[in-house]
């Protein structure tokens, strides 16, 4: 091989190298997946997964966002306009979060899924490890949903009537099945 062609494979390797701390990805419910109809009214995926993230709150917790709102503080839009636009009869809905604790329950395999992707994208130039860092992500995310170590408290008896299960959040497996990841270079952000 001759020396040329070595240092133009050192710089594209250095290239890559800097690349590499720009590149994200990210977990979730991306916007254009995220509709649960054709109303446009209705709340939508990212919304719902929002709200069951953090659990509904009680009319106390309500006024005092409301207050620290009206100075100013920044809270979800999506989870102060749905609260506000069509209030809840789920004010006691614990929060049963999703993305964040099935990460966390796999960290270790998501570290080497990325160590991985970076390693891949630095020798060759192909996000390929990347999309798989994200499609693991996403999947053990859609797991989380029945898996025990979530913690979550059962459905009420209530809906566990209205429903038949005592399983929270997969009724219908909209928000589920709309959890996905895109990977996002340099200022894509």
């Amino acid at each position: 091989m001759s020396k040329a062609i070595k240092v133009n494979r050192l710089d594209a390797m250095k290239k890559r190298l800097k690349e590499v701390a720009g590149i994200k990805v990210l977990v979730g419910i991306p916007e254009e997946k995220s509709s649960r109809s054709e109303n446009s009214e209705s709340i939508n995926n990212a919304e719902l997964l929002y709200i069951h993230s953090h659990g509904v709150r009680r009319k106390a917790m309500r006024e005092e966002m409301k207050s620290d709102m009206n100075e100013g503080k920044k809270y979800s839009e999506a989870y102060a306009l749905y609260i506000q636009s069509h209030g809840s009869p789920l004010w006691a809905s614990p929060p049963r979060p999703v993305i964040e604790p099935a990460i966390e329950a796999h960290k270790d395999e998501v570290a080497d899924a990325l160590k991985s992707a970076i390693q891949q994208y630095i020798s060759t130039g192909s996000d390929s490890g990347y999309r798989r860092a994200g499609m693991y992500g996403s999947s053990i995310s859609k797991d989380w949903f029945e898996d025990p170590r979530n913690g979550w408290a059962p459905n009420s008896a209530s809906t566990i009537e209205k429903k038949g299960s005592a399983l929270p959040l997969i009724d219908t497996g909209a928000m589920r099945q709309a959890i996905t990841y895109v990977i996002k270079k340099g200022t894509d952000i």
